[in-house]
């Protein structure tokens, strides 16, 4: 069973479903036992989504890689939420059991805590990825990649950084859902747009970002991401029955592809 990751450092990453439902294609039972609940809301990791993704087909992981964040971003909150997504982008190479790009990923992640001065939080697992890496051993990277997360996350905590180590959490799950909503704008299927019905996570996200501090919420890319995730909110948050169509789930992934691209082209 994969560790589960600490939500009293906001670590919410994507969510399969909430108390109102269960989702068309509901977690197993080894998922559902590992799931971290806040309130009513039940969240599992990247690793996991792209798992459940994998049980109804073979998606072609290794099309969504992508190239890097720029490594001069500047801004505090736009690394961490550069470094959410570069987790995301973890889960989906060891998804893909790719093993160089896990290591370039890696790097990556590595640049990132160092500019925001937490490299030496991350050395030691960096080390360790690598080796889960060569040696093929996919359910431990992802358990490595998720103690990463909390790690990093305690460690803004300590600092407190917490509106840091929410970002963070955030371009995670944006990420993931630019990730699949790809994939399934090109391979649509009923079941797979079942899983992407996720009520609950857009708003405990809205939530969060509405109490940043002010100097935190003025950020443009911020304050844009805040503006849009109302509309990324209720593209999940369909009835149990009613699996988004496909031009639904084409225009999400248009949504959070847009959001991925403001992350990398604006640092003011």
């Amino acid at each position: 069973m994969f560790r589960r990751t600490c939500l009293s450092a906001f670590l919410g990453l994507a969510a399969f479903a909430s108390a109102e439902g269960p989702s068309p294609q509901p977690l197993d039972e080894e998922q559902i036992r590992g799931a971290e609940f806040l309130g009513s809301l039940s969240i599992a990791s990247p690793g996991e989504l792209f798992a459940a993704f994998g049980k109804i087909g073979k998606p072609d992981w290794a099309a969504l890689f992508r190239k890097p964040p720029p490594a001069s971003i500047t801004s505090r909150p736009l690394i961490a939420l550069n470094l959410g997504t570069l987790l995301a982008d973890g889960f989906l190479a060891a998804e893909a059991q790719d093993r160089q790009e896990v290591k370039n990923v890696s790097r990556e992640i590595k640049l990132l805590t160092k500019s925001i001065g937490l490299e030496q939080d991350y050395m030691v697992r960096n080390n360790s990825i690598a080796d889960f890496a060569d040696s093929r051993r996919w359910e431990a990277l992802d358990e490595e990649l998720e103690a990463v997360q909390s790690e990093l996350a305690a460690a803004m905590g300590s600092r407190r950084d917490d509106e840091l180590a929410m970002l963070m959490s955030l371009g995670c799950w944006l990420r993931s859902m630019e990730i699949v909503s790809a994939h399934l704008a090109a391979n649509y299927t009923t079941e797979g747009a079942g899983l992407l019905r996720q009520p609950g996570v857009g708003g405990f996200f809205t939530a969060r970002l509405d109490a940043l501090p002010a100097k935190v919420s003025a950020i443009p890319v911020v304050a844009e991401i805040h503006r849009r995730l109302p509309a990324l909110a209720s593209a999940l948050s369909l009835p149990a029955e009613t699996p988004p169509s496909s031009e639904a789930i084409a225009a999400l992934h248009r949504l959070t592809a847009d959001m991925m691209h403001l992350l990398i082209t604006q640092e003011k």
